[in-house]
């Protein structure tokens, strides 16, 4: 076998002396042979699909089309009881008194005419005895006398042969009167006649026509081609109904099948596919006929799909020897990738392109896998390491606040003894008593936790107690206004974080000892975030100042240095900053003053 194989492409001058070309090689031998088999079953099932489809969408269609005639043929065989009764009690009517005999007539002529009204038939004609009227020729619109049968391609004898049941005649560019219609009208008919059984004599006969038109809507294509046709045959095959209707009245090819066959409903005749439909009235055959070409191309659109799929399976196979060498070299690529990314930014999504393989079963890893999956452990364990240390840093960070609060606050308490001594040596007794009640009312809420959340009215309340307390030892005029909106001081705040704004602006704001100083904390809603500007009309700050400070904030680090009051807080406040917002916002021209701006997350 494998001489015969050599010999074969030896005749091609072929030399399979690469592993690439024999894996070719072995790949179009494998398929070409497999493929000419399966576009082979493929044709003949793609075509026998596409029949059977379209067959079914016919069936489909022609039982919907079926149910409509149906109906409409029912509905008119249903309306001859009415107008039966009406003729009846018209029959029955004495012809004199002429009164009593008009007023019958004229009742059965109004609810003949109100029935073709409201069922929409195109007109209903009568036709009684000669000696039922008072003028011998009728009324001339819809009442004759029997003797104009004719008109209407009608004839005595075919009413006899009918007996007292409805039958349909087709009738193309029937002339009607000239009081109802000026042109010829082709219409389908519904013929009722009633005789005496004792005399055999016809008592009367009566026709409801209704237009063909109607009926080549209801014919119209089923199926989205417009080389279908749908028509009504009787059992002489002739055509009663088409979608076309300048067909209706033909006779079918002499050659047809027979397609009253009632073992079968579909046929093939020549190039065109038939689809027999069954009506209830049992002389009209449903006829839906479509060209093959249309089986045939729906099929080729099936095979030409089944061909893409496998010659896009050959493709793919050639490529399979190629793209599983590039495999491996992928996943290195996304392993470097990440890695690169890892070094570059603190965003950890990225591990998610190690998904595929770290997430593989244990039996099904190979090194590389395991490599990811020690990686993204590795990093993982890393952050948690780094978490630690951070959390870490921050307790440090809280402890040297602590400390520069304990360095603070005896030169605070310092300041404000003194105060108290001055006041009782000046006799200021009443000054002094208020302001150790401020000192200890102060010192009581410091003592608290730094990190515990206090309602914004508390800490609008130790911050007054500060200022209060300053005012006693500074010589300026310093004046504050709180500007809150309603229920707004329920909300919960970092406890002190007023507090170094306010030394800020005490200590940087007033230019001397005669200047005075106002001070504004507003607070208010905005959307789902709260509001929080402390501005002064203190003498402002220097572009180089503004600078420092605005770069110590967006670092997010306390500057023990230099604005540690303010930048301590702005690290504080780093977990309750509304989205979008996150460090304090600085505004502040020389001579103009100073705006500290917030927004914090609604907390209660």
């Amino acid at each position: 076998m494998k001489k015969n194989i050599k010999r074969f492409l030896s005749s091609f001058h072929l030399k399979l002396n690469t592993v690439y070309k024999k894996l070719v090689c072995l790949t179009l031998v494998c398929s070409l042979v497999p493929l000419l088999l399966t576009s082979s079953i493929s044709y003949y099932m793609a075509y026998s699909m596409s029949k059977n489809r379209t067959i079914d969408s016919l069936r489909a269609a022609n039982r919907q089309i079926a149910i409509n005639i149906n109906n409409r043929l029912s509905q008119v065989e249903s309306l001859s009881n009415s107008i039966s009764f009406y003729l009846y009690h018209l029959q029955k009517t004495p012809l004199y008194p002429l009164s009593e005999y008009l007023s019958a007539y004229s009742q059965s002529r109004n609810s003949i005419g109100s029935i073709k009204s409201t069922f929409k038939l195109l007109q209903i004609t009568v036709f009684l005895p000669e000696d039922c009227f008072i003028n011998p020729t009728g009324n001339g619109i819809n009442f004759f006398p029997l003797n104009r049968l004719s008109d209407y391609n009608m004839t005595e004898q075919e009413l006899f042969d009918a007996g007292s049941r409805s039958f349909w005649r087709t009738n193309k560019d029937l002339q009607f009167p000239a009081a109802f219609s000026a042109t010829p009208k082709s219409v389908m008919t519904c013929w009722n006649a009633y005789r005496n059984i004792y005399t055999g004599s016809l008592n009367y006969a009566f026709a409801c026509h209704l237009r063909l038109s109607e009926f080549s809507e209801l014919l119209s294509s089923p199926i989205d081609t417009s080389d279908s046709r749908s028509y009504v045959i009787d059992q002489d095959n002739r055509i009663l109904m088409h979608s076309d209707e300048k067909k209706t009245g033909s006779l079918l090819a002499a050659d047809q099948v027979n397609l009253w066959d009632e073992t079968k409903d579909s046929f093939i005749v020549g190039d065109t596919l038939l689809v027999a439909q069954p009506l209830d009235n049992p002389s009209m055959m449903l006829i839906t006929q479509i060209p093959l070409s249309y089986v045939r191309q729906n099929g080729n659109f099936i095979l030409t799909f089944l061909l893409l799929a496998i010659c896009s399976i050959i493709i793919c196979t050639v490529c399979l020897s190629i793209a599983a060498s590039k495999t491996f070299t992928r996943r290195f690529h996304t392993l470097s990738q990440v890695m690169e990314s890892i070094k570059a930014s603190e965003n950890r999504d990225i591990l998610k392109l190690l998904r595929p393989m770290t997430t593989r079963l244990a039996c099904d890893r190979d090194e590389l896998d395991q490599l990811a999956g020690t990686y993204e452990t590795m990093v993982l364990e890393h952050d948690e390491y780094f978490k630690q240390i951070l959390e870490m840093s921050l307790q440090t960070e809280k402890l040297k606040y602590q400390l520069l609060q304990s360095q603070i606050n005896p030169h605070f308490l310092f300041n404000t003894l003194n105060t108290i001594v001055s006041c009782q040596s000046l006799g200021k007794v009443e000054l002094a008593s208020q302001t150790i009640t401020n000192l200890s009312q102060f010192y009581r809420h410091l003592l608290h936790d730094p990190d515990h959340l206090i309602p914004i009215r508390e800490e609008l309340l130790v911050t007054e107690l500060y200022l209060k307390l300053i005012c006693v030892s500074k010589p300026n005029r310093i004046t504050w206004s709180f500007e809150t909106e309603d229920g707004i001081e329920h909300f919960l705040i970092c406890k002190f974080i007023f507090q170094p704004f306010m030394e800020n602006a005490i200590i940087h704001a007033i230019p001397d000892s005669s200047s005075s100083l106002h001070i504004v904390i507003s607070i208010q809603y905005e959307e789902d975030t709260i509001l929080i500007r402390i501005s002064d009309n203190g003498i402002g700050m220097d572009k180089e100042r503004l600078a420092d400070i605005r770069q110590t904030l967006q670092k997010h680090q306390a500057d023990y240095d230099k604005n540690y009051g303010i930048s301590n807080v702005n690290v504080r406040l780093t977990p309750y900053f509304a989205p979008g917002c996150d460090t304090i916002q600085l505004e502040s021209h020389p001579g103009c003053g100073t705006s500290f701006t917030i927004h914090l997350k609604q907390i209660l």
